[in-house]
């Protein structure tokens, strides 16, 4: 078996080129995929969280699924660590206290929408401007 490794000066020369090249490679690659990651949760991953209740009820319903698929002892330790997850709301009248809950999630909800939209605008123009 013959080594093609170029080995002494060439090679040393070789790789000491080429290494600035490789590291900007792989830090560009990081970024893309940090960048794209985020866009995939924010655009497919997080609607479907909102739409079935949250993170909670997500890793509820996961849990529950776990335990029906792994049966016998496990399966009651992992119901039990979903239930301690919390479950649907069991309220069902509105009291004065729960309608003031409301609103002041509702004040905060409005108030992450438009935190939301300015890391959006700002998010484009960053893009915008990196691409010209």
């Amino acid at each position: 078996m013959a080594e093609e490794r170029k080995s002494g000066l060439a090679g040393t020369m070789a790789r000491k080129a080429l290494a600035p090249l490789v590291h900007t490679a792989v830090t560009a690659g990081a970024a893309y995929l940090t960048r794209k990651g985020m866009q995939i949760w924010q655009e497919r991953l997080l609607p479907k969280m909102q739409e079935k209740g949250g993170s909670r009820a997500v890793a509820r319903e996961t849990l529950e699924s776990a335990a029906d698929k792994v049966g016998g002892p496990a399966s009651e330790k992992i119901t039990a660590l979903a239930e301690k997850l919390g479950g649907e709301d069991t309220a069902g009248g509105s009291t004065p206290a729960s309608e003031s809950s409301r609103s002041s999630d509702a004040g905060r909800e409005a108030e992450r929408r438009r935190r939301e939209k300015r890391r959006d605008e700002r998010r484009r123009a960053l893009e915008q401007s990196g691409s010209s």
